[in-house]
């Protein structure tokens, strides 16, 4: 969900449960109508044609849509434009020898990497957050988003689960739906154009997650989704409890590094399958699980290279960086962009399903750490915190002790006290009043053995937030 202003989320935040109900089913009816349209019901019929095409078909289906892609969109684009190599591969769809993009050179110079014919290609802004406190804001063609979309039903369809009949799907992940002050349930608001019930990540203290139990008992969700360390915490809640009368056909986690441990407890409490995701707001790639526990790589959706440190191609069973060119958005064409997360390729590459594609045994980028705050919550997930900041370079979350967290930020040139008051309202919604709240800008943040970013770093002792 959206909220805008922080004024529509403050006056959100002190309106009554069916107010907010109410405005949460009309925003859902908005999204439904923008989701599922021409482009979504057009490609989720390709989607079904294509999921069981051999390897060799999908690799060839793949080369012609990078060929397109390209020759659509390289001398539209100012930064490919300028370079002549570029023009090169998408005559020839041989993208190898191309250069590297680095995330930072797209941060920093967003506007070289949209579309010049903007103007005729219907599109919506999103943002990216990332796992290094760095925002992107740029365009995304309205065809993408639905198919998008059509790409998540498919996925979702693998675990007996349909966006489009409105059966009941119960998500706990960054929706900002209750205030951090609140004490008292209801810590959830309900979209009934969409039978969805989003929970607040937000308020998993132990005085509170036996309502969420409750609640998902009463709400009974055909589909049970969100962050893992969320789904976790409520398994361990309904564990605790003896027993959880919550029965989903699947439970779908994304956004987070799923941890073993964690699936283990969270398909013995609710009794089915973990279905993981892996993809990215900048619409480049998409390794989704299947009902055989394998994951998928999908060469439909996008072209992505897994690369060693040498920057050659891996082999089955070795780990390496994904670097990315996604054919869906047109309005932002990037192009062997580096996304900054690892997999490790599987070493058997037949897949038990029968589907084709290119199997990874882990992905290995996303791992966090909760912060603790005064009251017992238990928070992950906190990048939502520079969603907006386009002035920040980097950040890290600190925490030392339970009743304050420190705020590292390595400034760019614009920022300011605004861009400092909108991470402060943002920590204040999830993490409340009660912590403090400290900032500290540095000239960088130093990086953890094997070169590795860590957005939060907790010296907190695991035991208080087991």
């Amino acid at each position: 969900m959206s909220y805008g202003t922080g004024i529509r989320q403050r006056l959100y935040n002190a309106s009554p449960s069916l107010i907010k109900d109410a405005l949460a089913t009309v925003y859902g009816l908005q999204q439904r109508h923008a989701r599922y349209g021409d482009d979504f019901v057009n490609h989720l019929a390709l989607l079904l044609q294509l999921q069981y095409w051999p390897r060799e078909a999908l690799l060839a289906y793949q080369r012609e849509q990078l060929r397109i892609f390209l020759r659509n969109t390289v001398s539209a684009t100012p930064y490919y434009a300028s370079r002549p190599e570029y023009a090169e591969a998408a005559e020839s769809g041989d993208i190898s020898n191309l250069p590297l993009l680095p995330k930072s050179v797209v941060k920093n110079n967003p506007a070289e990497f949209v579309n010049g014919d903007l103007k005729n290609i219907p599109h919506r802004m999103v943002h990216t957050s990332g796992t290094t406190g760095q925002a992107l804001v740029f365009p995304m063609a309205n065809s993408c988003f639905q198919r998008e979309y059509a790409y998540k039903q498919i996925h979702y369809s693998w675990g007996k689960v349909s966006l489009l009949n409105r059966q009941p799907f119960a998500f706990c992940a960054g929706h900002p739906v209750a205030g951090p002050g609140r004490r008292r349930p209801p810590f959830w608001t309900r979209d009934s154009a969409n039978n969805h019930l989003f929970m607040s990540s937000y308020h998993l203290s132990d005085e509170n997650l036996p309502h969420y139990i409750r609640e998902l008992e009463r709400f009974q969700p055909a589909m049970l989704g969100g962050y893992p360390s969320s789904i976790y915490l409520l398994a361990l809640a309904a564990q605790k409890a003896g027993g959880c009368r919550v029965r989903p056909k699947a439970v779908y986690t994304f956004s987070e590094t799923l941890l073993d441990y964690q699936r283990a407890l969270i398909e013995e409490i609710f009794g089915c399958r973990v279905f993981n995701w892996y993809g990215n707001t900048e619409i480049c790639a998409n390794i989704v699980e299947c009902e055989c526990g394998e994951l998928h790589m999908k060469l439909e959706h996008s072209y992505v290279e897994v690369l060693n440190d040498e920057n050659k191609p891996c082999s089955p069973g070795e780990t390496g960086r994904l670097v990315c060119t996604g054919f869906g958005n047109p309005a932002f064409p990037l192009v062997r962009y580096e996304i900054g997360d690892v997999v490790t390729l599987s070493g058997n590459q037949q897949a038990a399903c029968g589907r084709g594609g290119i199997l990874v045994d882990k992905v290995l980028g996303r791992v966090e750490d909760y912060i603790v705050t005064p009251d017992g919550r238990l928070v992950g997930r906190l990048d939502h915190l520079f969603k907006d900041s386009v002035n920040v370079a980097e950040a890290q979350i600190c925490q030392q002790d339970r009743n304050e967290v420190v705020l590292k930020i390595v400034k760019k040139d614009l920022y300011g006290d605004r861009d400092e008051k909108a991470v402060l309202r943002e920590a204040r919604t999830r993490l409340g009043k009660e912590i403090g709240i400290k900032f500290e800008y540095v000239d960088s943040i130093p990086r953890a053995a094997g070169g590795k970013f860590r957005f939060i770093h907790s010296t907190i002792n695991r035991k208080e937030i087991a």
